[in-house]
């Protein structure tokens, strides 16, 4: 312990003798052409309070159609704010809006917005569904792993279709550019090997946290060859009303809504985080990650996936099934009601607008440049 403290303490020193009060802010350009694909932050108020992200898996090919008009919707929204946006896509997903949403594709295209890249099942990094891993060599498994980032996942089987392209690969194809966040699930050893794949096609970034887990003293750290995405705390589940662990969204029409209001979420978190020394923390400003999924605004519980993945006990999902996956499996998500939508959405844009002018609103491809 006090050679932690004496390394910290010497890291402060040096902090505030040879550095501004924000060292990790970056700097900030006249203006932001939507068109422009050169990272540069945007949305930093005079306070420049912390650096926040703005994150939406996409996954839900059970309802591409629900899925196109919300992603059209948040790149609106974002460019509405002159702030961007970092969108996390599956392969199926991918697939569905480049043949039946062409102008999704295009529109997140010839956009500012981040696209990075994730796996859903029965892919083999999704915990669960990687028994076709076990027991493969080193050289094996990274030859797997490759194999998934290069052609398509059968959605019924699991197994490769060397027929058509899938994976990572197909996701940076589409959109003409390579995603900067490839996470990696799984154990150390499958993690290892993913992580060491996704360098090589292209990817920047990967995850050895979820909503938080950066160190204050070293938010900035890599592993083979990638960065890890940092975030210090996250506005997406509330534990403050109640203790348990609930998602934001799903109480926007509660008698409580107010206390699940993502923008007060936010702003108690910043202000617990300046408390803790009466200034910022290490000489540095947090990172946040506000995190949703881009069915959380208009379908309410499990994905429309989870019943053909997994079994179903009630609306929660049990243990992974196994192969052939039923494809017609019952939907065991529900629409959510245009209220409910509509409210969602307010809530959503309160915090984009509160966050571009009180923050530095930054996707992944923005952070990676401020690490280099």
């Amino acid at each position: 312990m006090k050679k932690i403290f004496l390394a910290l303490t010497f890291l402060s020193l040096l902090t505030s003798a040879c550095a501004p009060a924000t060292p990790l802010s970056p700097p900030q350009p006249d203006s932001v052409s939507p068109t422009d694909s050169s990272p540069s932050p945007t949305g930093r108020g005079d306070r420049g309070e912390g650096y926040i992200s703005f994150i939406i898996n996409v996954h839900d090919w059970t309802h591409p159609d629900e899925s196109a008009d919300i992603l059209l919707q948040l790149v609106d929204l974002f460019e509405k704010y002159n702030v961007r946006g970092d969108f996390y896509f599956t392969a199926e997903i991918t697939r569905e809006l480049a043949e039946n949403h062409p102008e999704v594709i295009e529109r997140l295209k010839n956009s500012n917005m981040t696209i990075s890249y994730h796996v859903r099942p029965p892919h083999p990094l999704y915990t669960g569904f990687d028994s076709r891993l076990d027991g493969l060599s080193g050289e094996e498994l990274y030859q797997t792993l490759l194999d998934y980032e290069t052609y398509a996942l059968n959605p019924e089987t699991g197994e490769l279709d060397r027929s058509q392209p899938g994976g990572y690969t197909y996701v940076a194809q589409v959109f003409g550019r390579n995603p900067v966040v490839a996470p990696a699930p799984n154990s150390e050893r499958v993690k290892d090997a993913a992580q060491k794949v996704y360098a090589s096609l292209g990817a920047q970034m990967t995850l050895l946290y979820h909503e938080e887990g950066t160190k204050l003293e070293q938010p900035f750290e890599f592993v083979n060859g990638l960065l890890a995405r940092p975030s210090d705390f996250s506005v997406t589940r509330v534990t403050s009303v109640d203790g348990s662990d609930r998602f934001w969204w799903n109480f926007v029409s509660d008698p409580d809504a107010a206390k699940y209001n993502p923008t007060k979420m936010l702003k108690d978190q910043l202000v617990e985080w300046q408390g803790q020394t009466g200034s910022l923390p290490y000489g540095r400003a947090p990172f946040i990650t506000a995190l949703i999924h881009e069915n959380s605004f208009y379908r309410r519980g499990a994905e429309g996936w989870t019943s053909i993945y997994f079994e179903m006990n009630g609306a929660k999902k049990g243990d992974p099934l196994s192969p052939p996956y039923d494809l017609s499996a019952p939907d065991p998500s529900t629409p959510r009601t245009e209220d409910d939508k509509a409210a969602i959405f307010a809530a959503y844009e309160e915090m984009v607008a509160y966050a571009a002018a009180n923050l530095t609103v930054v996707t992944s491809e923005d952070i990676v440049e401020m690490a280099k």
